[in-house]
C-alpha cells in the first residue's frame, strides 16, 4: 500500500494566503478498487489564531469521514465545499467510487446530495470502528503505520458493501470515469453516445445512482480542470475557455464565477501574483 505525497487533487482550490494541512493519500488494495477511490488523511497543527480555509470542488462521490469530534457519511456536494481548520487535529477520510453511494444509501442517496448524516446511522456496525480509528490516530496522527492500521480497520468494516459490481454499478463507475478522463466529453449528448443510453435514460440513471445530472458531471470536471490550470498559471482565461470546450469566454467566466465565487482572472492573479 503506497503512500502518495501528492499535495493537490484536481478538485482542491489553491490559496497561497492560507496554510495547508499535511495531507496523506493512500490507494486501496486491488480488492477494493471498484468501491474505494482512495483514503485521505489531513493532519494539521496551526498556531493560535491561524485558520486554514479549505475549498474543494468535490468529485461526484460519497465520503466517509472520521475525526476526533465527529464521524459522518457525506453525500456528493453540488456546490463548493468549505472547511475551516484551526488548532491541532486530524481527519480520516474515504473517497468512494461512484458505485458505492447507492450501495451504502440505496434510494435515499439523492436526498443526501449536499448533506451529511452521522456515520452510525448508515450502519450500527461502524460505531466500533469509529472509536478504534480515534484511538489509533490520537497516538501518532502522522504515522504511516497508524494510517495502515486505520485503513485495515475501515476496509474490514466496509467489506459487506464490497462484493463484485453488477452491470448498473459498472456503468455508473464507467460514466464518471469517462467524464473525468475524456476532455472531449463536453456535452451530454456526447456522453450519452459513449454510454449507449439516450439522453433521457442517462439523466434518469445518474439521478438515481449519483443524485446528480450528466450536465453537472461535465461542468464539475471542467471547473476542476480550470482551477488546476489557473493555479499553475500556464494559460490565459480565453485559451482555457476554448480548451475546455466552452462556446465562448463569457460562458466560462459565468460558470466559474457562480461556483467559485470569483472570476477566472481573479483566481489566476491570486495564485500567480
Amino acid at each position: 500500500m503506497a503512500s502518495s505525497t501528492d499535495p493537490i487533487s484536481r478538485g482542491q482550490l489553491q490559496d497561497p494566503a492560507t496554510p495547508a494541512p499535511q495531507l496523506f493519500r493512500y490507494a486501496p488494495t486491488t480488492e477494493y478498487l471498484h468501491i474505494i477511490r482512495h483514503f485521505w488523511i489531513p493532519v494539521w497543527d496551526f498556531p493560535e489564531g491561524v485558520v486554514s480555509h479549505q475549498k474543494v470542488l468535490q468529485y461526484p462521490s460519497t465520503l466517509l469521514v472520521i475525526a476526533p469530534d465527529y464521524a459522518i457519511a457525506k453525500g456528493p456536494e453540488p456546490a463548493l465545499s468549505h472547511k475551516h481548520l484551526s488548532g491541532t487535529s486530524w481527519a480520516f477520510g474515504v473517497l468512494f467510487q461512484a458505485a458505492a453511494g447507492y450501495r451504502l444509501h440505496g434510494s435515499g442517496l439523492p436526498g443526501l446530495v449536499g448533506r451529511e448524516l452521522p456515520l452510525a446511522e448508515v450502519s450500527p456496525s461502524f460505531a466500533e470502528v469509529i472509536e478504534a480509528v480515534r484511538t489509533e490516530m490520537s497516538v501518532a496522527p502522522s504515522s504511516s503505520a497508524v494510517h495502515a492500521r486505520c485503513i485495515d480497520l475501515v476496509t474490514a468494516a466496509l467489506r459487506p458493501w464490497c462484493s463484485p459490481l453488477d452491470s448498473d454499478e459498472r456503468l455508473i463507475n464507467s460514466i464518471t470515469d469517462q467524464v473525468e478522463t475524456t476532455p472531449s466529453l463536453t456535452r451530454v449528448d456526447k456522453l450519452a453516445a459513449h454510454t449507449g443510453l439516450d439522453e433521457r435514460a442517462l439523466q434518469r440513471f445518474t439521478r438515481k445512482r449519483l443524485g446528480l445530472s450528466p450536465k453537472w458531471l461535465i461542468q464539475r470536471r471542467r471547473l476542476q480542470e480550470a482551477g488546476a490550470r489557473l493555479a499553475a498559471g500556464d494559460c490565459t482565461v480565453s485559451d482555457l475557455a476554448a480548451e475546455l470546450g466552452y462556446a465562448d469566454q463569457a460562458h466560462f467566466i459565468r460558470d466559474f464565477s457562480r461556483v467559485i465565487g470569483m472570476t477566472p482572472g481573479a483566481y489566476l492573479r491570486k495564485n500567480n501574483p
